[in-house]
């Protein structure tokens, strides 16, 4: 629901008004990684796996498991490149590859407990960097980030749902 002031503006300004917001909170969001990453270079430099190999592991570990048809489809690229990148994840036992449990004809991927570990150990650098960052923070900011980060997960988590079901995506003023 929307706030009273919003609902008493012409809609061209509630609008106007919501795309700033946006774009503020995407540029602010954008400077934020900028200074996270800034802190863990050498956590990620430190990995053995290129960057296709990277995002084709954070696809697999965000989705536990996909196809390869389903991992080019992710990735924008031919499942001929994702099998060869996949390849090369499982001879660095990070991938592995197993029949799908309803078409045993059909190959998925899913990420190893090495796979996972990797992942996990990227994003806890990450993690602790936003920590001190965090920790720089007043009680009463503490509450209204963690007040707004409810809000910005519980929009995630919608879309993130409508992603596999489009009925679910409508905004919730």
């Amino acid at each position: 629901m929307r706030e009273a002031t919003e609902t008493s503006a012409p809609s061209g300004d509630v609008e106007a008004d919501r795309r700033r917001f946006i774009a503020e909170i995407l540029d602010l969001n954008r400077e934020i990684m900028r200074e996270i990453h800034r802190g863990i270079p050498h956590e990620w430099l430190e990995t053995e796996v290129t960057m296709p190999q990277f995002k084709t592991l954070m696809v697999l570990y965000g989705m536990d498991q996909a196809t390869m048809g389903d991992l080019a489809e992710s990735l924008g690229t031919g499942v001929s490149t994702v099998t060869g990148i996949v390849d090369r994840l499982v001879e660095h036992g990070l991938v592995q590859r197993v029949e799908d449990p309803r078409d045993r004809r059909v190959v998925v991927g899913r990420p190893t407990e090495a796979g996972v570990a990797l992942v996990d150990r990227l994003l806890g650098a990450a993690r602790e960097q936003m920590s001190r960052i965090l920790e720089r923070l007043g009680s009463d900011e503490l509450r209204r980030v963690a007040e707004s980060t409810r809000l910005v997960h519980r929009s995630a988590t919608v879309v993130g749902s409508s992603a596999a079901n489009p009925a679910l995506g409508s905004r919730s003023d």
